[in-house]
């Protein structure tokens, strides 16, 4: 795959990540700020999480304080985190699967985990910073 994605910062090469997702490298640091939007259903069975913006290891823990709060409002355990709008980073992503995985979702302030059953729905974009030395 040969593409080139067109950005401000100039022409960088686009590549698959291992999730199939197509990824981006950015060379620069930029605002991490999340959009985040709840919808609950009516009966308190379900609820969706809709995220904007770029989720990364630092900002992934206001998305757990959010899961959480939410959860704790439904009678089910079933919450989805779309992220098909979103650009996350490799290690975020990888830590919302393994969460889905093991049914539990940590609570993004302390090791404790709350039982939930999560359904991710994976970004179209992967975000990777490249790490300045």
């Amino acid at each position: 795959m040969n593409q080139h994605a067109r950005t401000a910062l100039g022409t960088r090469p686009t590549v698959l990540s291992h999730h199939g997702a197509v990824s981006t490298t950015h060379y620069e640091h930029s605002d991490h700020r999340l959009k985040i939007v709840v919808r609950i259903e009516a009966d308190l069975e379900a609820a969706r999480i809709e995220v904007r913006g770029v989720v990364t290891g630092a900002n992934l823990r206001a998305l757990y304080i959010v899961a959480r709060r939410t959860i704790s409002l439904l009678h089910g355990n079933a919450l989805t985190i779309d992220l098909t709008r979103a650009r996350v980073t490799e290690s975020a992503l990888e830590q919302l699967h393994e969460c889905a995985r093991l049914s539990r979702l940590s609570t993004g302030v302390d090791s404790s985990q709350v039982p939930c059953h999560v359904q991710i729905m994976d970004p179209v974009l992967i975000h990777r910073v490249r790490e300045h030395a």
